[in-house]
């Protein structure tokens, strides 16, 4: 027997991921998510927009359907890591268990970031994003090491972590050659382990 709600599901993240794809393509094609519009989104997936609305509030929200989906997983994978692992690496290898750089084309993941980088208005959702991610890890990364999320120590620590998750991202897409972006991730780990008051020595490439 076909599991009907297992093959809804399917269908729901196949639709959302094309509306995700197109609202990209077009953003590039436009030169700006500005210059797109939700019906035009909904045409090139090949959906009415009436579909396209029933999935996202807004084109700023399928934009970021990737960044979102992606923060699910960080997320998963660091409540099963932080059960067994010290937090700090746990924190690091959800991070590395991504492998971003393996799921998404690199071409793709420029033209995005650079988009976001242009657009107040995807700075902005994608800040909201953030927050909801911080506001959940936190609270893993305070069972963990025994504290609470209102205490200094897991928010320093989470943090750092995303600084480190997020400026290694940025440096690998800037100059991917030579490296994987789990060996980016690893050395800005270890920079912030070692402390920041001296860099340590650079990867050798």
């Amino acid at each position: 027997m076909v599991d009907q709600s297992g093959l809804r599901e399917r269908k729901k993240a196949a639709t959302k991921a094309a509306l995700c794809e197109a609202t990209l393509r077009l953003a590039v094609e436009k030169g700006g998510l500005d210059a797109v519009t939700a019906d035009e989104i909904a045409a090139e997936a090949g959906v009415s927009t009436r579909t396209f609305h029933n999935y996202f509030p807004n084109k700023e929200a399928a934009f970021l359907h990737d960044f979102h989906q992606t923060t699910g997983d960080l997320l998963e994978q660091l409540r099963e890591r932080a059960q067994r692992q010290p937090i700090w690496h746990a924190l690091r290898d959800a991070s590395i268990s991504l492998h971003v750089d393996e799921r998404y084309d690199l071409t793709q993941m420029q033209c995005r970031e650079e988009l976001i980088r242009n657009s107040p208005e995807l700075i902005k959702n994608q800040a909201g994003q953030f927050m909801e991610l911080f506001a959940e890890a936190l609270g893993i990364v305070a069972e963990a090491t025994g504290t609470t999320p209102d205490d200094l120590y897991p928010r320093l620590v989470l943090g750092s972590a995303l600084v480190a998750m997020k400026t290694s991202n940025e440096d690998w897409l800037a100059n991917p050659r030579g490296r994987s972006l789990a060996e980016v991730i690893t050395a800005a780990f270890e920079q912030l382990e070692a402390g920041i008051t001296a860099p340590v020595p650079a990867m050798q490439t």
